[in-house]
Parts: C-alpha cells; sequence; structure tokens
C-alpha cells in the first residue's frame, strides 16, 4: 500500500529528500507516485504538518 499526500500539504520540501525511492514529485501539493511508492513511511516521519499518511 503506497502513501499519499493530502491538501494539508504545506509544500515545505521535508519528505521528498528522505524517499529512498524519489517517488515524490513537487508542485503546489506534493504528490506521491503510488506504482513505486515502497510503503516505508520515510516521508511521513518527516512531515511536519501529518499530510502523509497510508493510502486507503
Amino acid at each position: 500500500m503506497a502513501y499519499k499526500i493530502s491538501d494539508e500539504c504545506i509544500a515545505c520540501g521535508s519528505c521528498k529528500p528522505v524517499c529512498p525511492v524519489d517517488c515524490i514529485s513537487e508542485g503546489d501539493i506534493y504528490s506521491i507516485n503510488p506504482d513505486e511508492c515502497i510503503d516505508c513511511g520515510t516521508c511521513a516521519d518527516n512531515c511536519p504538518v501529518s499530510a502523509i499518511s497510508p493510502a486507503e
């Protein structure tokens, strides 16, 4: 199961550099490519506003 980034994202950039498979894209709200995400949770652990969670 991949992680997803919600509308709570403040585009701070703290998640992108810690992703071991580089599946996070920048934008007004960052996004995670679900086909490349390995479900490690590192991005969620580094998000200051808890905008990243497991996709349902």
